[in-house]
């Protein structure tokens, strides 16, 4: 049986009951951490999703899904594009490290959208979002790191992930999805440009993602059909994305282990490759009484995934910042921290964190994917005034899986993230629905909180 319809098979078989109750708790507390983002998302970066929220208003649109945050509801794909694109706004969302895939930001829009249009309960929203983010991390750990040269994968895969997802949803059967996975990987897209410049495309591609999944498989729900086979065809999905693809590995041991347990969340609102040199700069500071004025030079190796990724010296918006190595260390450095709420656009300008840019020097060492291949890891070694050279190595940062954030970090997390946007009373509401989301045989009330 070929590759895509082998998946779309997995896809139908599959039921709740398969996933292990490990990969289930890790779903559900995922799903806690994105939507997190989005709420922080309607403050700290109210003007980008005003952009799309406002279209979609001037759109219309058939209201049965929530807008999160807005009051308000449209069709379901629309939803899906305006809850992608501002979970994703603030780069707080976690990644995927075999196909450095924005996974949730994407099927969390997407599986909620259509959930809410069908009235699923909260299982069968856990085993969709599974299942889509299986599908879409398995072709991307197989296409990189060649894909990585010029597309976004959090655009590309997720478009897979998003239609998967939403063809479990829809309860499209076998050749149905197989349908669905092919207008999906035919309509992906999305350039890796975003990451160097810091655009709104950036927090777009999930959002569009999501959209295109939502949209695509209520396409074939209404009978429509779509290419056979297009993930391993010569000139199909697989083969046109990357120069090495490992067609034949993406459905090895289907159904044996999830690559939900390969994900990682963030402990910083930043570029993850960044998130290692952070913890490391500021392990040195607070271990050795490091100030800003006794550093010389920080020096900073990094592995290689893209050329130039995360070098960006002058970043002109706050996302572009969050996603600058040299700005996110600095920041660092300047305030002896990282949180959310740094990265205005006062701070762009800032004459200390762009003397302390002026003193980063990063060099991309190819040994460090080699040592560490399941890991973004970062050696710094710093230059003081009156000290020997500081050295430190962090392998796995806070929120790797192999150094993961606790359940009660999660909470924590989404309950900050909470802070900058709603009362706490509503934000307990939200998260003592979504810890019982395993449990819930309607999931309305969710929404309801969710859209205010």
């Amino acid at each position: 049986m070929d590759t895509t319809r082998q998946l779309a098979q997995f896809v139908t078989n599959q039921s709740y009951s398969d996933i292990p109750p490990d990969v289930r708790e890790l779903a559900k507390y995922t799903i806690i951490d994105t939507l997190g983002c989005c709420i922080a998302a309607y403050t700290e970066a109210r003007e980008e999703c005003e952009w799309v929220v406002n279209l979609i208003k001037d759109l219309g649109g058939t209201p049965e899904s929530s807008v999160f945050m807005n009051g308000f509801k449209t069709s379901a794909p629309f939803a899906a594009l305006a809850n992608g694109t501002m979970t994703h706004s603030i780069d707080f969302d976690d990644t995927h490290i075999g196909s450095i895939s924005h996974f949730s930001a994407s099927l969390v829009p997407t599986v909620f959208s259509l959930g809410e249009r069908v009235g699923a309960d909260g299982p069968r929203l856990l085993e969709a979002f599974v299942l889509g983010f299986e599908v879409g991390a398995r072709v991307g750990r197989q296409m990189m790191p060649s894909h990585y040269k010029f597309w976004h994968p959090t655009s590309t895969f997720g478009t897979l992930a998003s239609v998967a997802a939403a063809s479990k949803i829809l309860e499209l059967d076998e050749g149905e999805t197989e349908y669905a996975l092919g207008l999906a990987a035919d309509q992906a897209g999305g350039l890796r440009y975003c990451i160097d410049k810091g655009d709104y495309s950036k927090s777009l591609h999930p959002g569009f993602a999501a959209m295109k999944g939502a949209m695509l498989a209520l396409l074939v729900k209404k009978g429509a059909d779509g290419p056979k086979g297009i993930l391993e065809y010569p000139t199909g999905f697989c083969n046109a994305f990357s120069e090495t693809p490992g067609i034949e590995q993406i459905v090895s041991g289907l159904g044996e282990a999830f690559e939900l347990t390969s994900n990682s969340l963030k402990a910083y609102p930043t570029i993850l490759i960044s998130h290692a040199a952070i913890q490391a700069v500021l392990e040195l500071m607070e271990e050795h009484g490091v100030e800003d004025p006794d550093i010389v030079k920080i020096s900073l190796r990094i592995p290689r995934t893209a050329k130039g990724q995360g070098q960006n010296y002058h970043p002109e918006t706050p996302l572009a910042a969050r996603l600058s190595i040299p700005f996110c260390v600095a920041l660092a450095v300047a305030d002896k921290k990282i949180s959310l709420t740094q990265f205005s656009r006062e701070r762009l300008g800032d004459p200390q964190i762009t003397d302390l840019m002026k003193r980063i020097e990063i060099e991309e060492d190819g040994s460090l994917n080699e040592q560490y291949p399941e890991t973004l890891a970062s050696v710094v070694e710093m230059e003081v005034r009156g000290k020997d050279i500081l050295r430190n190595q962090v392998i796995y940062p806070k929120g790797n899986m192999k150094n993961p954030m606790t359940e009660d970090d999660i909470i924590d997390k989404f309950r900050r993230l909470c802070s900058v946007s709603i009362k706490r009373e509503r934000c307990e509401e939200i998260l003592q629905r979504l810890l019982h989301l395993d449990k819930s045989d309607s999931v309305q009330g969710l929404f309801d909180s969710l859209r205010g």
